[in-house]
């Protein structure tokens, strides 16, 4: 379960897997995503007989807010909190994992991952449930977190003195993030040590590295692609990405999806025609049994070079759009392990507090019909890679890609 400090990529969050196609009335870093016009599932009215039935039974609902405000003995939360609890009560019944609402600092959260960057310290982690504690898998380099001398496999078990056990990601994350140019005193047990050590990391506005882009191989004539999210400037980096490459005349083309949750339904699409000349990339279904089919736009720059795509449980969502339709159509194959495993799309509705209500509006298909929802998608070549190489650094799935090419 991966997640950037303040830019989320994990699947213990239900807010932060997803697939979403906004409308530009609901999240304005969304205004020119792609838009469907089937419009039923987005725009369907509540019947006039509905909403009188939801407007007596809020009348049961206010009168026992007032009794509880009332007559209860405690300390009420605030109204915004009693509020959230409620929506939070409603959307739970709908037992959708992916329908969901989000707090306003939640939202805000929310909009940072699409938006490419936030103020942080400048590392992804992940929740370690055995140790009950965030634990380091990637500082960036010359970011705050590795400036202060931070390293893959560090664990950190206290934020500004106080203890992570008992706590979860969400929680750690937001405790981590904060203003730019200010102090968080981490905890940390470096490596195999017994004692922690306090280091002090002064937060400053990271952007978000979307692409990482090398050659690789011993003759480094490979060319390395890794997506970490399907944000705002995910298909542009790419495409930048790709053109650095191919200038080297490579022999062959990884695509690294790994630990990428997803993002936009627009940027799935558009990532996905920098690799096919032509063809279907998804089918998406809504409850009234209508569809839409997204096709390919037309701007392939790899559509011929030999491709693998690097997958593993943390791949969702777009991730599956993409690596499903190159899949599909024969134009790579997959490399590493099964995917996570969604195959729905959220309209993001922004409330009148600035909250978020993710809708899930519809399913999705991979081109030739397959549905990817709660089974994932079967590598073509499977490769694991356990925790304890991933803490060491090491990468048998990478290596793995890598000696492919080297047989063909």
């Amino acid at each position: 379960i991966f997640m950037l400090l303040t830019f989320v990529a994990g699947l213990s969050l239900g807010f932060n897997i997803g697939l979403w196609r906004a409308k530009a009335e609901s999240i304005p870093l969304a205004v020119s995503a792609t838009t469907s016009n089937s419009g039923q599932a987005e725009e369907r009215a509540a019947s006039a007989s509905t909403v009188e039935a939801l407007n007596q039974q809020f009348d049961v609902f206010w009168e026992a807010m007032n009794l509880l405000y009332h007559d209860f003995y405690g300390q009420i939360p605030p109204p915004d909190q009693m509020t959230f609890g409620a929506i939070q009560g409603a959307v739970n019944l709908l037992n959708d994992p992916n329908t969901s609402f989000l707090t306003p600092e939640e939202a805000d959260f929310f909009r940072s991952n699409m938006e490419g960057s936030f103020e942080g310290i400048g590392a992804r982690v992940e929740w370690d449930a055995q140790a009950d504690a965030v634990r380091i898998t990637e500082p960036f380099e010359n970011q705050p977190a590795w400036n202060a001398g931070l390293r893959r496999g560090d664990l950190v078990v206290a934020i500004d003195g106080e203890p992570l056990a008992g706590s979860n990601l969400t929680e750690a994350i937001q405790k981590i993030r904060g203003e730019k140019g200010s102090t968080v005193v981490l905890s940390v047990l470096h490596g195999d040590a017994t004692a922690t050590v306090d280091v002090s990391v002064v937060r400053d506005r990271i952007e978000i590295p979307t692409v990482t882009a090398a050659m690789v191989g011993d003759a480094q004539d490979v060319a390395y692609i890794r997506l970490n999210s399907f944000n705002e400037n995910a298909s542009r980096q790419v495409r930048q990405g790709l053109e650095d490459l191919l200038s080297q005349n490579p022999r062959g083309l990884l695509f690294d999806l790994r630990g990428n949750s997803g993002g936009l339904l627009r940027e799935a699409v558009a990532v996905t025609s920098l690799f096919m000349a032509d063809g279907n990339v998804l089918i998406e279904r809504f409850a009234d049994g209508s569809e839409k089919v997204y096709q390919t736009e037309g701007q392939a720059l790899a559509a011929t070079i030999p491709m693998l795509v690097l997958v593993n449980g943390g791949s969702a969502s777009a991730s599956e759009i993409v690596a499903g339709a190159l899949q599909d159509s024969g134009r790579a194959q997959l490399l590493g392990e099964t995917t996570y495993g969604k195959g729905s799309v959220q309209l993001p509705h922004r409330l009148s507090n600035n909250g978020i209500l993710r809708v899930t509006i519809a399913r999705w298909f991979t081109p030739n019909d397959r549905s990817i929802d709660g089974a994932g998608l079967e590598p073509d070549i499977r490769v694991e890679l356990t925790d304890e190489q991933r803490i060491a650094g090491d990468d048998p799935q990478l290596a793995r890609a890598i000696e492919y090419f080297n047989e063909q």
